[in-house]
């Protein structure tokens, strides 16, 4: 793969072939994961919904489409803190991550009744309608999963993994020295994030696929109980 005068962007793979265009690219200058579409202005006073055409021919095509965001965040942290007192240990490790979005083809799919079935399964489409959905009886609607419409911002902080001990001496018990402990992984995450799970999909084999969600499974929740004796 290299870029040249006569191909200048590299394009990815299509994430829902015969339902959204490709939607990354490499292109000099920009980021890895680069998103690139159609900037979506809203819901025009037909109900349908309005893209910019750049090029003002009277239509929408590849010459309208523009570099929408990022899939790669700004910065990343993760913090780590231990707290001890008397035979009590408290361990927490929090993360996260800010500037990147994600591509919510998921959240597309689940609004843009693609195929001949062409249903909706999002519960809020019908109080979005007319705002920032098409109307239902909107003839001739271009609803575009490679559009600024389904980017959203990815930024979060999570707590990753928390957990709770309790030390009890041989002394104390006679037999051993025994550690009881309680954890949880994936307690809360903050973020604004309608997907699953902000912190990213790749649908690709490539780094510049990333970022797409596709409606993968989230991060589960653990709980965690421990024992341990040492004799």
């Amino acid at each position: 793969m290299k870029l040249t005068s006569e191909e200048p962007i590299i394009y990815g793979n299509s994430p829902a072939g015969g339902t959204v265009d490709a939607v990354s690219i490499v292109k000099e200058g920009e980021a890895v994961g680069t998103f690139y579409g159609y900037v979506w202005e809203g819901i025009d006073k037909d109900g349908k919904d309005k893209y910019t055409d750049f090029n003002n021919n009277g239509k929408l095509d590849a010459g309208d489409r523009r570099v929408l965001g990022k899939a790669n965040p700004d910065f990343t942290l993760g913090w780590n803190n231990s707290l001890r007192y008397k035979q009590w240990e408290l361990n927490a490790f929090f993360n996260a991550a800010f500037g990147a979005q994600r591509l919510n083809i998921a959240r597309f799919l689940m609004n843009a009744m693609p195929g001949a079935s062409a249903f909706v399964t999002d519960a809020d489409y019908v109080k979005n309608m007319g705002v920032t959905m098409p109307r239902l009886d909107a003839v001739g609607n271009q609803n575009y999963g490679n559009s600024s419409k389904w980017i959203e911002n990815a930024d979060y902080l999570r707590l990753e993994n928390i957990s709770l001990a309790y030390n009890l001496t041989k002394q104390q018990t006679k037999f051993a020295d025994v550690r009881l402990s309680f954890g949880v992984q994936n307690l809360f995450t903050i973020t604004g994030y309608k997907g699953a799970d902000p912190a990213g999909f790749s649908f690709g084999n490539h780094d510049y696929e990333n970022g797409v969600d596709m409606g993968g499974y989230p991060a589960p929740r653990t709980f965690t109980l421990g024992a341990r004796f040492t004799f």
